[in-house]
């Protein structure tokens, strides 16, 4: 009997320390931190950087103006330069290919087909240069 009276006891004097122990104090707010205005700033923009990618032969439209019918491949090469394709299979046509993209958005594409013949240069096209006489 005394066992259990003990129990008992001890029962109820737990459960009512336990609804003391529930209850938490408030906590006091914090105080309100203003910084002062020179240390107010804004965050810098990071832009990201896109480079200029240049591919290809970079013609220049006065020189291609230049070349004539009958020119031979060494004074065509002279005049514009290599061509950026020689097609093993049409050995006689030269193809003067760019393309360009600059500061990531404006993009410049051009072609220029060159075919000779035994005698030199036998024809000239130029209607890719559509690109390169805009731009400039």
């Amino acid at each position: 009997m005394k066992r259990l009276t003990l129990i008992v006891l001890a029962f109820t004097i737990l459960s009512g320390c336990s609804n003391s122990l529930l209850k938490s104090p408030e906590t006091p707010e914090s105080p309100k931190f203003s910084m002062p205005s020179w240390l107010d700033f804004s965050m810098p923009s990071i832009d990201t950087y896109k480079p200029s990618i240049m591919q290809g032969s970079v013609l220049e439209i006065e020189a291609v103006e230049k070349l004539q019918l009958g020119m031979s491949k060494t004074a065509v090469m002279n005049l514009i330069g290599s061509p950026s394709i020689i097609d093993p299979f049409h050995q006689y046509q030269w193809d003067y290919i760019h393309h360009s993209t600059l500061n990531g958005e404006q993009v410049m594409h051009y072609r220029l087909r060159l075919i000779f013949d035994e005698d030199g240069l036998s024809e000239i096209d130029k209607s890719g240069l559509g690109g390169l006489t805009d731009n400039q």
